[in-house]
């Protein structure tokens, strides 16, 4: 019975093993993942820089009186728009004028003088010729009318001091301008030397905005100077164009930037000094590779893109991104007619297949999903 049964047992055994053993699974093929290609152009992009700035007056200074003298009048108020030659202030012009009119007088005292002499010398100069008066005394005469004549030259310097001296009484504005604080009023002495100006002058039409452009610009700048577009971000949101006037003769060492200022109207005086704003610097067309700036990944180095191969794989292929405008992106690393993934990269591996469609991995995981 034993003999019998071990044989039989055994069979039995290895029937049930073999029943029991797992069957191999098949390997799980990878989908490949939906995404949305563009194809690499040839196209242009404009080079603009953006960067900020601030508003500077185009001329602004501080009034100050030439003498020491009381304040007899104020002829404005203080945030007045005034225009140039406007009088401003006036000063005691008492003891000025009389000095100006003592020069006057003295000037007009030697005019007559003189003339008195330069007729004495012609009578000399005839009455030696007749023989009538010795030639010493024509010498005599001659000196006497040189000296009144420089007598008269000294009279008339002295006569356009006083004059100068009695023009600082009167304070006027070098140029059309905004006026800020009054700093003295009408009774108070103005002093020349104060260190506090008696009020400053801002010309506000046209305004300056002043800004740095970086190094690797300059030849582009320098290139479409005479083309070249600047405009400027308002407060109230609108642009306004202006022009280039100024351009800095070196290069910042620790920033690497290069100072330059362009001039603007501000007839509506939205530009206030001080004010920051945005500035855009317009130049010349850059050609090159242009592809959507959806389509550009940014890696821990640097950016790549992932280009589609001829087999569906995907490969990282890194880029130098040179300008972006409006959603577009000039590249080098890259040729015409390159495929690569615009949306979805997110999603993909390197070597990975992907699928393409009109909607990225993610907008086709979730559709599948329901």
């Amino acid at each position: 019975m034993n003999f019998t049964a071990g044989p039989l047992f055994a069979l039995i055994s290895a029937s049930l093993l073999l029943a029991c053993s797992p069957k191999e699974k098949p390997q799980k093929q990878e989908r490949p993942t939906v995404v949305v290609s563009t194809t690499v152009k040839q196209g242009e992009l404009p080079q603009i820089i953006n960067t900020s700035g601030h508003v500077e007056a185009t001329q602004m200074v501080e009034i100050r009186p030439q003498i020491s003298a009381q304040i007899a009048g104020i002829h404005f108020k203080e945030g007045d728009e005034v225009k140039a030659g406007q009088l401003l202030f006036t000063l005691d012009a008492r003891n000025d004028m009389a000095q100006a009119n003592r020069s006057q007088a003295v000037t007009q005292q030697i005019k007559a003088q003189l003339a008195e002499a330069d007729r004495n010398l012609s009578r000399s100069i005839e009455l030696a010729q007749a023989k009538f008066i010795s030639p010493s005394a024509v010498d005599t005469a001659r000196a006497k009318a040189e000296s009144l004549r420089a007598q008269l030259a000294a009279a008339q310097a002295d006569q356009t001091a006083a004059a100068v001296q009695l023009s600082f009484t009167r304070i006027v504005a070098p140029f059309a301008g905004r006026t800020g604080k009054i700093n003295i009023r009408t009774g108070g002495l103005a002093q020349a030397n104060s260190s506090e100006p008696l009020v400053t002058l801002t010309q506000l039409d046209p305004v300056r905005i002043s800004f740095n452009v970086p190094e690797r610009d300059l030849p582009a700048l320098l290139a479409a100077r005479a083309q070249l577009k600047v405009a400027a971000t308002l407060p109230d949101g609108s642009k306004r164009e202006g022009k280039l006037v100024f351009l800095d003769s070196s290069v910042e060492k620790n920033s690497g930037t290069l100072l330059a200022k362009a001039e603007f109207t501000n007839t509506d005086r939205q530009l206030w000094p001080g004010l920051s704003t945005g500035i855009q610097v317009q130049l010349s067309n850059e050609q090159g590779m242009v592809l959507p700036l959806q389509a550009i990944q940014t890696g821990p180095e640097q950016r790549f893109v992932y280009v589609i191969g001829p087999d569906q794989k995907v490969q990282a292929q890194n880029i130098t991104v040179k300008r972006i405008h409006d959603g577009q992106a000039l590249v080098d690393g890259l040729s015409v007619g390159t495929k690569v993934v615009r949306e979805g990269g997110q999603n993909v591996r390197p070597g990975g297949k992907v699928l393409e469609g009109s909607r990225p991995a993610k907008a086709s995981s979730e559709a599948s999903a329901k």
